[in-house]
């Protein structure tokens, strides 16, 4: 009953935030470095390693991974790409993004895929370009940003699943052995609130995350086997002056997923950065 009271609470806190509050949010993914203040069309990227890619309460690689945004910014919109390999080779995914920002709101569609063996129902990749439900390892995600003070110390964030392999399964026998068959879309919600602030050197963060699904509000989702509370965190990042051209942002994670009785500390660093955040 707490799990659900928790949930309730960051859903409306969610609804109503959305209905009074616009945002702006400039990342695209976790440490990007975009700057979408520029009105000309200008090219951006940022290469970044971090410890283990943690994503929403997932840990897609266990090993460390190297990551890298890049793409293409004008006025508003940003086309991007992003790639990430695990170091142990057993990673791999790329991302295509479509990001439309205003000065306090941002709406993101990204289509994410990811090549690593194992990570879902279909062993084998069938292609970037497979965009049967059935048999895709893709995922289109739309998500929307959201500040709610004009200090942007708290913001909000809403992601919905809309296409691919986040289905529901059932068992079916196939010459003579029993298989997984997907069947409908589960439209996997996540939504997460986050508190920012500024102390000496040092930018810190809170979050609290939790997911369900649109089809079944008590059944298994993307982020769990159950809809609750999934993605609860703390970060710290320091930027590091090497000299007058060089300057190194780290930042450390401590996470933990209630769902799935875990916990993690991740540490990351922006190696390059092209943009003139």
């Amino acid at each position: 009953m707490k799990v659900k009271a928790q949930l309730l609470a960051v859903i409306l806190t969610s609804l109503l935030s959305f209905s009074v509050f616009a945002q702006n949010e400039n990342e695209i993914l976790e440490d990007s470095l975009f700057n979408v203040s520029e009105t000309k069309v200008h090219f951006d990227m940022a290469f970044s390693l971090k410890s283990q890619n943690y994503f929403r309460g997932l840990l897609p690689s266990k090993s460390p991974t190297l990551s890298t945004n890049a793409g293409v910014i004008w006025k508003n919109w940003i086309v991007a790409m992003y790639g990430g390999v695990g170091m142990d080779g057993v990673y791999q995914e790329t991302d295509f993004i479509l990001l439309y920002s205003l000065p306090r709101i941002n709406f993101r569609l990204e289509y994410w895929y990811n090549f690593t063996q194992g990570i879902t129902d279909i062993q084998e990749p069938s292609g970037l370009f497979d965009f049967n439900p059935k048999t895709t390892r893709g995922l289109l995600d739309f998500a929307v940003n959201a500040a709610l003070d004009k200090k942007k110390h708290w913001n909000i964030m809403s992601s919905t699943l809309l296409f691919g392999r986040d289905t529901n399964f059932k068992e079916e026998e196939v010459d003579g052995e029993t298989t997984l068959v997907r069947t409908d879309q589960r439209y996997s919600q996540y939504l997460e609130l986050e508190y920012s602030w500024y102390a000496e050197n040092y930018k810190f963060q809170a979050f609290l995350g939790g997911s369900f699904s649109w089809t079944n509000f008590s059944g298994p989702q993307f982020y769990g086997d159950r809809p609750g509370i999934n993605n609860i965190g703390a970060s710290a990042t320091r930027e590091f002056v090497i000299n007058n051209q060089l300057k190194l942002p780290v930042k450390a994670s401590a996470t933990m997923n209630p769902l799935a009785e875990r916990a993690y500390l991740i540490i990351s660093v922006n190696l390059i950065q092209l943009s003139k955040l």
